[in-house]
């Protein structure tokens, strides 16, 4: 158990108590020191200290964030929840491209998974007003349209054209 002085938490403690459960962007720590309620004074010292001492590494969260969620998600998503965490959308896309080129994020591999865990394997059978409800499951999970297009047409996904 940690010594603090007269047994009140600084924000430092505080913030090296918040990395020691997860990893944290600058932001979140930001976010949750002022849910505390330490003036920006306060703040901006302990993420000083700690970026000094710990390091606060964007990139490392948005590597991690990258493998755990682009296992089930598309890029888009994925992206999306990084920019929420204070991560900038070009390291957020930067992570994503990194993680595929090393191999720890297959796209493809991703959308497979989630189209037969909603329809089964392929090739199958499925009504239109099912394969919409997919089709647009997967679009807010953040993959590709034509990708999630291609990946239900063994389904009997077809364009309907006007």
């Amino acid at each position: 158990m940690p010594r603090y002085s007269d047994d009140v938490p600084t924000a430092y403690e505080d913030a090296v108590r918040f990395l020691g459960r997860r990893l944290l962007t600058r932001r979140e720590l930001t976010l949750k020191l002022e849910a505390k309620g330490y003036e920006k004074r306060a703040i901006d010292e302990a993420i000083a200290r700690v970026a000094a001492t710990y390091k606060i590494d964007d990139g490392a969260v948005s590597a991690d964030r990258v493998r755990t969620r682009g296992a089930s998600r598309g890029k888009a998503r994925v992206v999306g929840e990084l920019a929420a965490r204070g991560i900038d959308e070009s390291a957020a896309e930067s992570a994503w491209d990194d993680a595929v080129a090393s191999g720890a994020v297959d796209p493809a591999a991703s959308l497979a998974r989630a189209v037969v865990k909603r329809l089964g394997p392929a090739p199958g059978r499925a009504d239109k007003a099912r394969l919409a409800r997919v089709y647009n499951a997967l679009l807010s999970e953040g993959f590709d349209e034509s990708a999630a297009f291609a990946a239900l047409a063994p389904y009997g996904l077809e364009r309907d054209d006007p």
